[in-house]
């Protein structure tokens, strides 16, 4: 399973380059990115399970309901909280980043109870600092839908990070929902990147 979870890896991290790739599509099949390429700079790990938190919502890991049979976590918020980011899910960054780096996320998501042609909004999915005042690095908004599809965001590191000091974040506490949380390549692009090609949330 973990031979099998690595080489999906680096095939989405080749496909969220492409600005072909669909907002709607399951990752496709590929080969694995060669040596040198985009998978040497994701910086977290494909197989560590996110960590969902904050008061009224649940979480619970599914090994097989994610994009391609992949590992997915279900969040179920049972109450709108005071603040989007008072439940959530995160991911530890392992890596250092350094200050002026060029970050870069895509992260598969959907609302399972929401019906066809329906949208739930996501106020926050990003990158922040892991620690007070979880300065923002990089983030951006979208809108949901049930079916699996891929969602970005794009920053630029404000200060330099030790390992463990940033952490992908999604806020959840927006509503009272149900939200499954899939995969999520994580990319640390250097300085002065150009992410002009880069895909975005429509």
């Amino acid at each position: 399973m973990r031979g099998a979870f690595l080489i999906m890896s680096a095939a989405l991290a080749v496909s969220c380059l492409s600005a072909a790739v669909a907002q709607t599509a399951a990752p496709a099949p590929a080969k694995p990115a060669a040596s040198g390429g985009l998978n040497d700079k994701m910086i977290n790990n494909p197989i560590t399970p996110w960590n969902a938190y904050g008061p009224g919502q649940t979480a619970v890991v599914f090994d097989k309901d994610g994009p391609k049979g992949y590992p997915m976590t279900r969040v179920t918020v049972t109450a709108k909280g005071a603040n989007a980011w008072d439940a959530g899910v995160v991911m530890p960054l392992p890596k250092e980043i350094a200050a002026g780096d060029v970050l870069y996320l895509a992260v598969y998501l959907r609302a399972p109870n929401l019906k066809d042609g329906e949208t739930m909004p996501m106020p926050f999915i990003g990158i922040t600092t892991s620690g007070p005042p979880y300065a923002n690095l990089a983030g951006d908004h979208a809108a949901i839908t049930n079916q699996w599809a891929q969602y970005y965001a794009t920053g630029k590191a404000v200060q330099a990070l030790a390992a463990g000091g940033a952490q992908a974040t999604v806020h959840l506490a927006g509503d009272k929902h149900v939200v499954d949380v899939g995969p999520i390549r994580v990319f640390d692009l250097g300085p002065d990147f150009d992410t002009s090609h880069l895909p975005r949330n429509q």
